[in-house]
């Protein structure tokens, strides 16, 4: 039954992105601040198809932790639904991506309009200097971007893996961090395309300080996020 409901899940998903892809063609001639409105409504649709296909429900917690300024967003990694789930919920949120991923037909196109922030992966040095400043721009319009310092998924309970690339933009940017505890692989596995009934929880988590020492401040974004991801 599970198998069956994840087909039914994947197809819906499918036929839905196509149609708003389509109908959202105009967009793309629009000012970028708009598109935001129908990726919202992309992904509330996604939240129901789970829903109801699937008996996958979610809740948010912590939100009285969401600060009105722009920060740092850092998020425990287990599916692609806090992807979905940090876009919908934070007011102005941005991801850095590998440039490759503007080649994708229509999602690329759509990608570039949203101006999120690219990098050069064989860009060294300077890509990583031109990355920085990018962000610095994004974040000075009160948007805040969202990293997963472990840099990929992570099985629920497996061993972190926290790398320090983020603390380059917490000390350029001076900002503070916002993080982020999930449970979503207990129903979106990382090693499986089949899903599980159950209920995701987002927890946004106390701020964090600017301004800590390199050691200081990868240690407590783990134990932080590690902590209460295990006790959800």
């Amino acid at each position: 039954m599970l198998i069956l409901k994840s087909i039914i899940f994947y197809i819906f998903l499918v036929i839905w992105t196509v149609t708003m892809g389509i109908l959202c063609l105009p967009f793309l001639i629009l000012p970028s601040y708009l598109l935001k409105y129908p990726t919202k409504i992309w992904i509330k649709v996604i939240f129901i198809l789970l829903n109801l296909i699937c008996n996958i429900k979610h809740k948010i917690e912590g939100l009285e932790n969401i600060p009105n300024e722009s920060v740092l967003v850092a998020s425990k990694h287990q599916s692609a639904f806090e992807t979905f789930a940090l876009y919908y919920y934070l007011n102005n949120c941005f991801f850095v991506h590998k440039r490759e991923l503007f080649l994708i037909p229509i999602f690329g196109q759509y990608l570039l309009k949203s101006n999120m922030v690219s990098i050069n992966r064989d860009g060294g040095t300077k890509a990583m200097r031109q990355m920085l400043q990018n962000v610095q721009l994004k974040l000075n319009t009160g948007s805040s971007i969202v990293i997963f310092p472990e840099g990929t998924r992570k099985l629920p309970g497996s061993k972190p893996d926290y790398k320090s690339g983020f603390i380059g933009i917490y000390n350029h940017t001076k900002r503070k961090i916002l993080p982020v505890a999930v449970n979503s692989g207990l129903c979106w596995p990382k090693q499986s395309w089949i899903l599980k009934s159950g209920i995701i929880t987002i927890k946004f988590l106390p701020i964090i300080k600017n301004g800590l020492d390199k050691k200081v401040i990868l240690n407590k974004v783990q134990n932080r996020i590690e902590t209460a991801s295990n006790l959800l």
